[in-house]
């Protein structure tokens, strides 16, 4: 008995959906019929009474049908009201200028369509290339032994987006965006030298050198985008700006290890913050894409980050612990990252 009670409840309920949906569809194909007849006086009663009834997609074309009623009724105040209605429902809405009446179009300017800003975040991986100006070795036998490689590394923060001139004159202007990041980005490289010291008896390496550099910045990037398209849908775009990245921390993971079984040095990390700079300058270039998905974006984007000076201190590269213990000394360079990101945009 239970069993049938419930597969009978189960039945209504999939019935009044199924029937709620064939009813908006009707009322919605009823309504067009009416427009097209030019009994627009019918078409206000017929839409509101049924709003409940549709779904976002026909709610859509009933906005439509009722705010082009209210503009051949000569009811302007009604006619913005249900403009506003059907902006509502659907943000991303476009009439089209070719098929729609200029009536419509000219209301539709008259709205502000593109949103006071967007919002989302970003996260992704990283990987940091130190380009070399300068090394420094504690033995003369290390010079030209060492190399440093990249390590991937990740980076998350939020982002917003700002059309400051939408309504310029300019089609350049109206495509360029402001978009300030604030990143966490972990930098990260590794350094090997088979060879820090050598034997003055048997001429060959008595230590191995592993060493693993790692960074955390802050980084703020007042960075501008340029759209390269006007879809709504799918919205490549290209970016440039300035990107400035504050220390959070910096330390390094070192160990040395003696050949001929005399051992290995390691330790926990040693800090080496005081050896960095603490903002350091960069210029950043970027190309992705959003593609719309419901009421967000979904963004891809890879790019190019350039710091402009040396991260060192070149007072302070020097780390006591460092140089006695491992043999390492920090070198002169300047980090050049490339990074993909991944990330939601919410307009």
């Amino acid at each position: 008995m239970k069993q049938f009670l419930f597969s009978l409840l189960f039945f209504l309920l999939g019935y009044h959906l199924a029937f709620g949906q064939q009813s908006g569809a009707q009322t919605l194909r009823l309504a067009r019929s009416v427009y097209e007849q030019g009994r627009l006086h019918e078409i206000p009663d017929l839409i509101n009474k049924n709003v409940p009834s549709f779904s976002k997609t026909e709610l859509v074309d009933a906005y439509r049908l009722l705010t082009l009623a209210y503009i051949y009724l000569e009811e302007p105040e009604k006619a913005d009201d249900s403009m506003q209605k059907l902006l509502s429902t659907d943000h991303f809405y476009v009439p089209n200028a070719n098929v729609e009446p200029a009536e419509f179009v000219g209301l539709y300017k008259t709205f502000r369509t593109t949103p006071v800003f967007s919002y989302g975040f970003k996260l992704g991986l990283n990987v940091t290339m130190p380009l070399i100006n300068n090394l420094y070795y504690v033995s003369n036998s290390a010079p030209g032994n060492g190399k440093y490689a990249i390590k991937p590394g990740f980076q998350v923060g939020v982002v917003f987006e700002k059309e400051f001139f939408s309504d310029s004159k300019n089609k350049l202007l109206r495509r360029l965006v402001f978009v300030p990041e604030a990143i966490y980005t972990s930098r990260t490289f590794d350094y090997a030298n088979p060879s820090p010291f050598i034997s003055d008896i048997t001429g060959t390496s008595v230590e191995d050198q592993a060493i693993t550099i790692k960074q955390a910045w802050l980084d703020i990037n007042p960075v501008f985008q340029l759209r390269l398209s006007n879809s709504t849908t799918f919205a490549p775009y290209v970016g440039l700006g300035p990107g400035v990245s504050y220390l959070l921390s910096a330390s390094n993971t070192q160990v040395s290890t003696r050949k001929a079984g005399v051992g290995i040095v390691s330790g926990p990390d040693v800090d080496f913050k005081d050896s960095y700079n603490k903002l350091v300058p960069s210029v950043i270039a970027s190309a992705g894409a959003k593609y719309r998905f419901g009421d967000f974006y979904i963004l891809g984007e890879v790019r190019v980050q350039y710091a402009l000076t040396n991260p060192v201190d070149k007072s302070k590269r020097s780390i006591q612990e460092s140089v006695f213990d491992y043999q390492y000394i920090l070198p002169n360079y300047k980090p050049l990252n490339l990074v993909i990101n991944l990330g939601i945009i919410v307009p």
